[in-house]
């Protein structure tokens, strides 16, 4: 019988380079300290989210690009698109002195009466220019058109929190796509969907993110038994790759009675990243906390009776795998979480 392995992804568990040690103190994971503490461990340059899913995939990119907007386009429409397509996420952008700070979209609460309005005003204004902005979800917009080759973007989730000006489009028709969001800021300033959000005290949707160029990947077969996230990027990653998949599991006692087959499983597990993009520091603990009883102590369980055969555990710039092998060094003392984490 194959024996089960799993590899848990879980982008922001060890904070970023903005994150002082002294936010991890307090902090109850014994089972997380215990498994850094004495699993093999090896350590790359940090990856944003979706390089670290694409490469979890087997996809390599010479010139670095990630296309997640053909990607997304199949969960979100249904079908591979027709033309070239970039993400168009919706955005608020905040003035701070000489900056301009991404706010991202995740706290506007867009509805979709408000995404169909702002796309048909925008359709109206750009449509001779042959783009087209489509807007399947609330949050993840498409802009469809000829002329979108030759741009190189960076992904949103990048940009959080940042000036929006080291992070703006790039290549040879970079000027062109800084001049229509110019216009596009302009263009939703005056939208009726923003005078009412503004007399309701919500923030702007005042300007889009473009984002996720590139065709098609082709993805190698056969790199999970089973993937197991609530996440888009993963979840198109798994259907492209032709890979079974199944929504997050509440806890890792659920996965393990779920996950009949043996093999190489892959969990994604992102609302801890989403907790430290929003700055929501109390969150982002109770979330390492919450991981912790809630998925790596079952797990160390599930090693020591043999029920699972190896933890792979996956942040953003280190990695770190256990077996039950491994697992009785009593000599690698458990280390706090604070000096673990560095």
């Amino acid at each position: 019988m194959q024996q089960r392995h799993i590899t848990l992804f879980i982008p922001g568990l060890l904070g970023n380079d903005a994150l002082a040690p002294d936010f991890f103190q307090g902090l109850e994971v014994s089972a997380l300290e215990l498994i850094l503490s004495r699993a093999h461990s090896s350590r790359h340059q940090r990856r944003g989210l979706e390089a670290s899913l694409f490469n979890l995939f087997g996809y390599t990119s010479v010139d670095c690009s990630l296309p997640v907007a053909a990607l997304t386009h199949i969960i979100d429409q249904g079908s591979a698109s027709e033309e070239l397509c970039l993400r168009a996420d919706p955005v608020h952008l905040q003035p701070d002195r000489d900056r301009i700070i991404m706010f991202g979209n995740q706290q506007l609460s867009i509805s979709m009466d408000e995404a169909q309005q702002l796309a048909d005003e925008f359709n109206r204004l750009f449509g001779e220019d042959g783009l087209k902005l489509e807007t399947p979800t609330p949050n993840r917009w498409y802009l469809k058109g000829d002329s979108l080759d030759g741009i190189k973007t960076v992904p949103l989730s990048q940009v959080i929190g940042k000036d929006i000006h080291h992070h703006l489009p790039q290549g040879k028709t970079a000027m062109q796509w800084h001049s229509l969001l110019n216009e596009v800021q302009m263009l939703f300033y005056g939208s009726s969907v923003n005078e009412r959000r503004r007399q309701r005290g919500l923030p702007e949707i005042n300007s889009l993110w473009l984002w996720g160029e590139g065709v098609l990947p082709v993805l190698p077969p056969g790199q999970w038994q089973q993937v197991w996230t609530n996440e888009i990027i993963s979840s198109a990653l798994a259907q492209l790759s032709n890979t079974p998949q199944a929504t997050l599991p509440a806890s890792a006692e659920e996965w393990l009675e779920q996950s009949g087959q043996g093999g190489q499983h892959l969990v994604v597990i992102e609302a801890v990243a989403d907790a430290l993009q929003q700055n929501d520091i109390q969150r982002w603990r109770d979330m390492i906390e919450s991981v912790n009883e809630d998925w790596l102590q079952s797990l160390i369980d599930a090693l020591k009776s043999n029920t699972l055969k190896s933890i792979r555990l996956l942040s953003d710039h280190a990695e770190y795998e256990i077996s039950a092998k491994r697992l009785k060094h009593w000599w690698k003392r458990r280390r706090p979480i604070a000096l673990l984490a560095k």
